[in-house]
């Protein structure tokens, strides 16, 4: 039985393209075309990568694989059985290279090409080989579309963005360039360049870039986290919180923006808004050691050391020899009245230096009493 997600990918589809068939006459096609790769492929034998395969660098599991052929081998004899308008052409063709169908969208396009001028024949293919990573054919696809249309500043950034993924940097900006001199006002230049100077640490033109973008249209995310993170690297704080202040203002969000807010908060020295900014985002991103790191860094200065340890104890895991992380383990130990724990992580400490037993001789000096007066009460 073909797994739910892809009648409900079927269902969306169908709301929007009424003369395809129903779900349920859908159903039993789909799963007859699963047993028989099922047969074809087992799960034990070898078999060459797919196209799909090289298209998801994700590992996929041979289930999904299979299913995922099903489903491609039957929308293929729909889509080439019903004719689209221009409107539902492009929706299925932005729907299926979001679910990262690139096969089926290439099969859609080409059944459907006397509906496309050549210019969007050619954009929509150069879409597929980029998704594909057949970089160089997206290039020659992007090239032969604005050799139509030279005027279209989208084409300039296609072509950006596959110059990017084919490390040539130089070439991208000269695009990203090229599709601002074609429109002024195409607001995907500014950002696009901004994240590429971004990218090569060139924090100065990446806020300007990122102001300019600004002034075209307020309400991109890309564009906050450009600049918010561009002047936190210029260490400019004042200039980062004033766009989080615009972001704020304009109701733009994002988790990302969360990370930046806290980060900001922190170097500025709200460090209560800081840890709850911070904590907000560790609740997506549990595992993102430098973000935990600043948040244990923030307890540990508020002295919240209760609330430390846990945080410590994964930072730990990553690092166990790391002598700020058990130095403040053993803080927390102290602080909590865990005496034995407290002792024991300073013999750690003194493994690694010797200053430790100095620098906290009056705490150790405690805990010793402590602990001599548990073993007296336990006697």
């Amino acid at each position: 039985m073909i797994s739910s997600k892809w009648i409900e990918l079927y269902q969306y589809i169908k709301e929007q393209i009424t003369p395809f068939p129903d779900p349920a006459d859908v159903l039993a096609p789909l799963n007859e075309r699963l047993l028989f790769l099922q047969v074809q492929f087992p799960r034990q034998q070898q078999r060459q990568q797919t196209s799909w395969e090289s298209e998801n660098p994700q590992e996929h599991s041979h289930a999904d694989w299979l299913e995922h052929e099903a489903f491609t081998l039957i929308m293929s004899d729909i889509v080439a059985t019903h004719r689209l308008n221009p409107a539902q052409l492009k929706f299925l063709f932005e729907t299926l290279m979001a679910a990262q169908m690139c096969q089926l969208a290439m099969v859609t396009i080409n059944n459907h090409k006397q509906l496309l001028s050549e210019e969007e024949f050619k954009t929509s293919c150069g879409l597929v080989y980029q998704q594909l990573g057949d970089y160089e054919m997206a290039k020659s696809m992007f090239e032969d579309a604005i050799a139509l249309n030279p005027h279209n500043p989208l084409l300039h950034c296609h072509l950006g963005f596959t110059y990017l993924y084919l490390g040539q940097s130089e070439m991208a900006e000269a695009s990203f360039k090229q599709s601002i001199a074609t429109d002024p006002d195409f607001i995907g230049g500014y950002q696009n360049l901004a994240g590429l100077y971004y990218q090569e640490g060139n924090f100065e033109l990446a806020a300007q870039l990122a102001e300019q973008a600004y002034s075209k249209d307020q309400s991109l995310v890309s564009t906050y986290i450009t600049a918010t993170s561009s002047y936190l690297a210029l260490e400019a704080n004042d200039q980062a919180d004033n766009w989080i202040t615009r972001a704020f203002e304009n109701q733009v969000s994002s988790i990302e923006l969360v990370r930046l807010a806290g980060i900001c908060a922190h170097q500025q020295g709200r460090l209560e808004e800081a840890l709850e900014a911070l904590s907000q985002y560790l609740s997506v991103y549990p595992n993102n050691f430098d973000v935990l790191n600043i948040r244990a860094h923030i307890k540990a200065e508020l002295k919240q050391f209760k609330q430390l340890e846990p945080d410590l104890r994964q930072l730990l895991s990553f690092e166990p020899h790391d002598e700020w992380g058990l130095e403040q383990l053993f803080l927390c130990y102290f602080h909590t009245e865990r005496w034995a724990e407290a002792q024991h992580i300073m013999v750690e400490l003194n493994k690694l230096s010797g200053h430790y037993k100095v620098t906290h001789r009056a705490l150790i000096n405690t805990i010793n009493k402590k602990l001599s007066l548990d073993i007296v009460e336990l006697n």
